[in-house]
């Protein structure tokens, strides 16, 4: 599920390449540059339009069709942002059925780290035809299922969001200032692994598992969330394909949704 930029670069021609965009800058840092072959993808196509929530097979189905991809394609997807909404997008993409998707290992820092070729004209894809699935949510968990489990010995939370927020000094990361929750803190029984934990500073690939000392149990469900649950997904990824934890959900309502809530209890300090 993660393919390396060397072996991205020898094979482009097998593959559709995705750059996954980020906000109003996230077209700019594409038609900066990008991979080879590569055609931006906003990340609120995989969003519904009126509430949050991802939206129905058809949107996606249309988005993806747009960009000129099929169901039966190989697509690798990679992003800026430390990677974060290239895992994001695979998790929904995953859910919706796609069979062949990958990651780039480092997204956009670890191909210019490398000094890789780049390219900056804009791709215009032909459109084609994409059938979703219905989507298969059993790697997702919603809030009410959060608050159903609380101090279950059979239910580990880990809270990805830098110390900083997990502590409850701050409830948004540095690069959305502008985004507080109502309150700060965690979900009462999480344990913080931050998310740069499982990249390298300098490449932003995924670091070797046996590098990593964690302290997870195989009998547990295992649940992760950070503030949107982009940062959580990649951390969803490593835990899932690189080690293999058989029972792991992703939490996407996450903090925005937790920090926002009456009456959930929370956790403020280490």
């Amino acid at each position: 599920m993660l393919i390396s930029p060397d072996r991205l670069l020898a094979n482009l021609k097998d593959y559709k390449i995705v750059e996954i965009t980020y906000g109003s800058f996230g077209l700019d840092s594409y038609l900066e540059w990008h991979v080879p072959g590569a055609v931006p993808l906003s990340w609120s196509s995989f969003l519904h339009p009126l509430k949050r929530d991802f939206g129905p097979k058809e949107r996606l189905e249309a988005k993806l069709g747009d960009a000129g991809i099929t169901e039966n394609d190989a697509v690798v997807l990679y992003s800026d942002l430390n990677n974060r909404y290239a895992f994001y997008a695979f998790w929904v993409m995953r859910a919706f059925g796609h069979k062949e998707v990958y990651v780039l290992n480092g997204g956009k820092s670890s191909w210019e780290f490398r000094e890789l070729p780049k390219e900056k004209d804009k791709r215009e894809p032909i459109p084609r035809k994409y059938e979703a699935n219905e989507p298969n949510w059993k790697d997702r968990i919603f809030v009410w299922e959060i608050l159903s489990k609380l101090g279950s010995d059979q239910f580990q939370l880990i809270d990805v969001r830098y110390r900083e927020e997990f502590e409850g000094k701050v409830s948004t990361p540095p690069e959305h200032p502008n985004e507080e929750a109502q309150n700060s803190g965690h979900i009462p029984g999480a344990i913080n692994i931050p998310w740069n934990n499982f990249f390298d500073k300098l490449t932003e690939e995924l670091v070797p598992p046996d590098s990593l000392k964690l302290d997870l149990h195989s009998d547990k469900e295992v649940v992760v969330y950070c503030r949107t649950g982009a940062r959580a997904s990649l951390v969803w990824f490593y835990l899932k394909f690189l080690l293999n934890v058989e029972k792991v959900r992703l939490y996407d309502g996450s903090w925005s949704e937790w920090g926002n809530m009456v009456g959930v209890p929370i956790e403020r300090g280490f």
